[in-house]
């Protein structure tokens, strides 16, 4: 029984590889995308809402609170009793339902259960009634990680109870895009008894203080011409602030954001997205011919952001408000501020310039990402020690010599 169980773990996770080439073009992990999405009942399987009494915090013997935590399932192809269990891990946003998407496909290839579990704090699974830094204490990768163990092994459990069963085990997979990549990355190393494999796609495992390759990343994917030429915007536009610096913003339909690192990091931002998703040509054409036709390149790629950028992708300036994260209360605004506390706490992934040939403005560095945190009572910790160790643990093989050392500095190792 045993030896089947890990043909099918096999087989499943062969197939899995040859798909993870194309899954981060299929699977859109950006918040604003999946918030435009959700508005589009096909895209998903399910929206049914189910609830589940999570620990608040894993770490601590005493504390036996618990909060209420959203979870969906889908059993339409599901192969009853030993078919496989698709954990979909939702990340730094609202989780409105399983997605329609190439889980659905496996799902009914490999007759699969799919199960989808809502990050806490995000979306309706805060167990706070506002999120105050206080309230924050238990927002963290590590916490979510001890969720989706107590989460798959209570969801086992209750498909025995369904099924008059004890001790039967299907055999789990995890998945994730981006951050939540990242969390079925390290799931599968910090629980590898709970799970047959992980597809962690566009995962962000790595968590790097001063990013600097990532502009540089953006720079190979325009090319040479069009890199050009988002540098020399990227002059102009440093140059009008200083002597222009509100007309400049009501022309990029950016007045609210007063703070002229929040103004530069929304159009850093901006050039991204049309690599990052694979649009080169919506930012890129019309930069490169208006250069070449002597135009007004900062008009033109003021088009492009309100157009492009606001319009079709749907993002919403005032996420780049930094008073828009002081905001404490719970609504759809609220992820924001929550992954701000993450990036600040634990992951950094600070996209900065870097010293030479850059395309964002040399403005945009570690002062000013850590300032956006840190005036709202945040405190950067991202860069300590203790952070950097905890990440490393994630990364060596478990049953290690090296990871055992390690975990005697951790809670709950």
């Amino acid at each position: 029984m045993g030896m089947m169980r890990l043909s099918k773990c096999l087989a499943s996770l062969l197939f899995l590889v040859a798909l993870s080439g194309f899954t981060h073009g299929f699977v859109m992990s950006s918040r604003t995308l999946l918030n435009r999405f959700s508005q589009n009942s096909n895209y998903y399987l399910t929206t049914e809402e189910h609830w589940f009494d999570q620990t608040l915090d894993h770490y601590s013997p005493y504390d036996h609170r618990q909060f209420k935590q959203r979870y969906y399932e889908f059993l339409d192809y599901f192969q009853v009793p030993d078919g496989p269990i698709f954990l979909k891990i939702c990340g730094e946003s609202s989780c409105n339902g399983i997605s329609n998407d190439y889980l659905g496909v496996l799902a009914k290839k490999f007759g699969a259960a799919v199960v989808s579990l809502e990050h806490r704090y995000y979306g309706k699974s805060s167990p706070f009634k506002s999120h105050t830094t206080e309230n924050l204490k238990y927002l963290s990768s590590k916490q979510a990680l001890f969720d989706l163990a107590v989460f798959r092994q209570w969801y086992q459990e209750s498909l025995n109870l369904k099924r008059n069963k004890t001790g039967a085990e299907n055999s789990w997979f995890v998945f994730g895009i981006s951050y939540s990549g990242a969390l079925s990355a390290w799931f599968r190393l910090k629980f590898p008894h709970l799970t047959c494999g992980s597809l962690a796609s566009s995962g962000v495992v790595l968590a790097v203080y001063n990013y600097t390759d990532f502009d540089k990343q953006v720079g190979e994917s325009a090319g040479p011409e069009c890199k050009a030429v988002l540098q020399e915007i990227t002059e102009l536009v440093d140059r009008s602030l200083e002597s222009n610096r509100k007309e400049l913003k009501k022309q990029f339909g950016a007045a609210e954001l007063e703070i002229d690192g929040d103004f530069l990091y929304f159009l850093a931002d901006a050039a991204v997205i049309a690599f990052q998703y694979g649009n080169p040509d919506a930012l890129c054409t019309p930069l490169v011919e208006a250069k070449k036709a002597g135009e007004d390149l900062v008009a033109v790629y003021a088009k492009y952001v309100k157009d492009f950028y606001v319009g079709t992708f749907g993002v919403s300036v005032e996420t780049y408000n930094q008073n828009h994260l002081k905001n404490t209360a719970l609504n759809e605004g609220s992820s924001d501020r929550l992954w701000w506390f993450q990036v600040c706490t634990e992951v950094a992934y600070f996209q900065v310039a870097p010293s030479n040939d850059s395309i964002r403005s040399s403005k945009i560095n570690t002062k000013l990402q850590k300032c956006i945190v840190n005036d709202f009572s945040f405190l950067c910790f991202c860069d300590h020690p203790t952070i950097q160790m905890y990440l490393l643990v994630l990364q060596i093989p478990l049953g290690s010599l090296q990871e055992r050392l390690w975990r005697r500095h951790l809670p709950g190792g």
